[in-house]
């Protein structure tokens, strides 16, 4: 089985020029945790974790208001807190290579590109382990039709 079968496709993005203020509605209304960041041509040319959002905040949200908070991240870019280069895959890939890739580069998400590295989707660690999941509780319900 590859990636395409249980990647996402419908994925939201963001480009590098947007404040830092516009990954709000992804990682606390949302819940994201990543959000890939992508050019004009839909290129894909980094990734921002929820990690990387909290971490921006972190040294203005103790001690600053609310105020000044806002104004900070209006004025830090995508650019300035993204993951550049991305660790990609190809919907081809399988998903065993996938798992492997994301156990040994430790990280929690492939973005999948096409050939001319435009973003079509992306898959988490939680998608591959859904998918166990799902195969092993068929494996049990056939082992108990068959008792």
């Amino acid at each position: 089985m590859t990636i395409a079968a249980i990647m996402t496709k419908k994925v939201l993005t963001i480009t590098e020029e947007a404040s830092v203020a516009a990954l709000r509605p992804y990682f606390v209304e949302a819940k994201f945790q990543h959000v890939p960041v992508i050019d004009i041509t839909h290129r894909l040319i980094g990734i921002v974790s929820v990690k990387d959002y909290y971490r921006t905040l972190s040294p203005v949200g103790d001690a600053a208001s609310d105020k000044t908070t806002e104004l900070f991240i209006q004025s830090r870019k995508v650019k300035h807190i993204m993951t550049s280069p991305v660790i990609s895959i190809r919907q081809e890939t399988g998903i065993l290579a996938a798992a492997s890739l994301l156990l040994e580069k430790n990280i929690s998400c492939l973005p999948v590109v096409d050939e001319q590295q435009r973003l079509i989707g992306i898959v988490s660690w939680k998608d591959i382990l859904r998918l166990i999941v799902r195969a092993q509780h068929k494996r049990q319900r056939r082992a108990e039709e068959e008792e």
